[in-house]
C-alpha cells in the first residue's frame, strides 16, 4: 500500500438496526401462559368450527354425473355411484324428507341422448349456432329436487382429471390479444403456440392459445319443471322454468383482462375446437368473431385455470327465485367428451350462505384442531396442579 493511502473502514455503523440491539419480544414459554393461550385458540376454534358446521347444513347441493349419456339412445335410470343428494343437515346423504306431491324421492335420475343438428342458442355466446348444419348428440336428463333450495341458487359443471394447472398449459394465452390489440404471428408464436396461425400462416387464431381452444362447450338448458300423468308419461308444466343467469359470473377485477378486439374479420379465424360451429370454419359477417368485451362470460370463467384436476365452475345463477321440489328436466348439447381423456363430468346444483357452500370437512377441521387445544390445554393444567414447574430462574423455564 503506498504511503498516505488511507484505510478503508468496514466497521459497520454504530446504530441499533445494524449492531442487532433492537427491541424484540422474547417469550418466556411459562404453563400461566401457555395453558390460557391453548384455552382461548381451543375456544375461538370450537366456535368457529360450530358455526362453519351448522352453516353446511343449511346449504342444499345436488351433483350429477353425465358423462356417459351418449351411450344410451333410451331412457336408463343411474347407477347410485353416479348421483349425490346433500339436502340434510349433517354429512350423511337423506333424500327422503319431502312433502310436495311432486316429488317420488326414491326416483333416481334418468337420462338419455338424441341425435339433433339443432343447436340450444345462446345470444351472448356467437359459437353456439350451427350453420353448417352438423349433428351433435343433445342429453336429456330429468332428476328430482328433494326439498326447495333457497335462492340464490346456483349451477356449476365439475370437471375431473383435467389438469388446468399444466404450466404449458397456463401460459398459452395472449393477453393484449384478449384485451383487444391485434398482435402480430410472432407475438401470438411466443405466447399461445401451437394454436397461433392457420395452417398456412395467413390468418391468426382469435383468440389464440390451449385455454381458449379447449373451452368447455356442452351446452346446458334452463331447467324445466315435469310431472308424471296417470298413464307414466313425462309431461312438461305450462312455462314453468327456471331460468340461469349468465351476469356477475366472474370476479369484477376478471372484466379488465379482456376488450373489443382490434382485428379485421379477414385477418383471423376461430380456434380449431371452435371451427365446426362457424361457416367453414370461417369468421363471418353473420358469425363475427366474439366481442370479448362485452360478450362469453363463461369463457371468462373458463379462463381462469383451476389449481387443482378436480374442480368446479360456474354456469349461471339465479339469486331472486327458490328452486321449488319436484321432477325437473335439463338438456345438454354434448360437444365436450371427457372420456377420451378418463376424465368425467358433472352437473351441480347448490345453495349458498353468507360463509361459503356445503362443506362439513372445513368446519369438522376447525372442531378437530379446536378440541386438541383444549385437550392440552386441560392435560398441561393437570400437569401443571400435580407438579408444578419452579418459575424462579431462567434456567428452569
Amino acid at each position: 500500500m503506498e504511503k498516505g493511502a488511507s484505510i478503508r473502514n468496514r466497521k459497520p455503523k454504530d446504530g441499533a438496526f445494524r449492531q442487532q440491539r433492537l427491541r424484540a419480544w422474547q417469550p418466556h414459554l411459562r404453563p400461566t401462559v401457555v395453558i390460557p393461550t391453548l384455552f382461548i385458540i381451543g375456544i375461538l376454534f370450537m366456535i368457529a368450527g360450530g358455526l362453519l358446521y351448522w352453516n353446511s347444513g343449511k346449504t342444499h347441493e345436488l351433483m350429477i354425473d353425465y358423462s356417459t349419456c351418449q351411450h344410451y339412445d333410451h331412457p336408463i335410470y343411474l347407477a347410485p355411484s353416479m348421483y349425490d343428494y346433500r339436502f340434510d343437515s349433517s354429512p350423511k346423504y337423506d333424500v327422503s324428507r319431502t312433502n310436495s306431491p311432486l316429488v317420488d324421492p326414491t326416483q333416481p335420475p334418468v337420462f338419455h341422448y338424441i341425435n339433433t343438428t339443432t343447436f340450444q342458442t345462446n345470444n351472448d355466446d356467437p359459437t353456439y349456432h350451427n350453420p353448417n348444419n352438423i349433428t351433435i348428440k343433445q342429453c336429456t336428463l330429468d332428476f328430482t329436487v328433494p326439498s326447495t333450495m333457497k335462492a340464490p341458487v346456483f349451477m356449476y359443471y365439475r370437471m375431473t382429471q383435467f389438469y388446468q394447472n399444466h404450466r404449458q398449459y397456463a401460459k398459452n394465452v395472449d393477453p393484449g390479444q384478449l384485451l383487444g390489440t391485434p398482435v402480430d404471428a410472432g407475438s401470438a408464436d411466443s405466447n399461445c403456440q401451437p394454436i397461433t396461425t392457420n395452417s398456412d400462416n395467413t390468418k391468426i387464431v382469435f383468440p389464440c392459445g390451449l385455454i381458449a381452444n379447449s373451452m368447455f362447450n356442452d351446452s346446458i338448458s334452463d331447467l324445466t319443471l315435469i310431472s308424471t300423468s296417470g298413464d307414466g308419461q313425462m309431461q312438461q308444466q305450462q312455462q314453468q322454468r327456471y331460468v340461469w343467469y349468465k351476469n356477475g359470473l366472474v370476479w369484477p377485477t376478471e372484466y379488465h383482462k379482456y376488450g373489443s378486439t382490434g382485428y379485421q374479420i379477414n385477418q383471423i379465424i376461430p380456434p380449431p375446437n371452435w371451427a365446426v360451429r362457424f361457416p367453414q370454419g370461417q369468421y363471418t359477417a353473420q358469425y363475427p368473431p366474439p366481442d370479448l368485451g362485452k360478450s362469453m362470460e363463461r369463457l371468462k370463467v373458463w379462463m381462469s385455470v383451476a389449481a387443482l384436476p378436480d374442480f368446479r365452475k360456474i354456469w349461471g345463477r339465479n339469486e331472486n327465485q327458490d328452486l321449488s321440489a319436484g321432477r325437473y328436466r335439463v338438456t345438454i348439447d354434448l360437444n365436450f367428451d371427457t372420456l377420451g381423456y378418463g376424465g368425467k363430468k358433472y352437473l351441480v346444483l347448490t345453495t349458498s350462505s353468507p360463509l361459503g357452500g356445503r362443506n362439513f370437512y372445513l368446519g369438522l377441521t376447525y372442531l378437530a384442531v379446536g378440541g386438541l387445544c383444549l385437550l392440552l390445554a386441560t392435560l398441561f393444567s393437570f400437569l401443571h396442579c400435580i407438579k408444578p414447574r419452579n418459575l424462579n430462574g431462567s434456567i428452569t423455564l
